[in-house]
């Protein structure tokens, strides 16, 4: 499942960013800011991260630990997953050239609403 973020850029005119795919391959963001896809790789190492401790504290003390580790990781991929497409629908209002790279990359793409 595709996780889009969709927008009205004028009246009628409906557009989606793909965050999906942005979330995937973060080196696309590097564009629109600095040190994008070492940004998200970083926030998704620190979720697998804490779902792996909960894993481990689940074995070591108490056996429901492991619940939070995997509810807290989820949250967190998914906060990045949004983010990304935030990112690049902020860099798609504040220019058209950012707009057209969206669109040739195929993260952009316009939606009957």
């Amino acid at each position: 499942m595709t996780r889009a973020i969709v927008y009205e850029q004028a009246p009628g005119q409906h557009f989606a960013i793909d965050a999906e795919i942005l979330h995937k391959q973060p080196e696309l963001l590097n564009d629109f800011g600095s040190y994008m896809h070492t940004r998200f790789r970083i926030l998704d190492a620190l979720a697998y991260f804490i779902c792996l401790a909960g894993v481990l504290a689940s074995l070591a003390f108490v056996w429901w630990m492991f619940l939070p580790g995997v509810a807290i990781c989820a949250m967190m991929l998914a906060v990045n997953r949004k983010a990304a497409g935030e990112i690049a629908l902020r860099a798609a209002r504040k220019s058209a050239d950012n707009f057209r790279k969206l669109h040739e990359m195929g993260c952009l793409w316009l939606v009957f609403a």
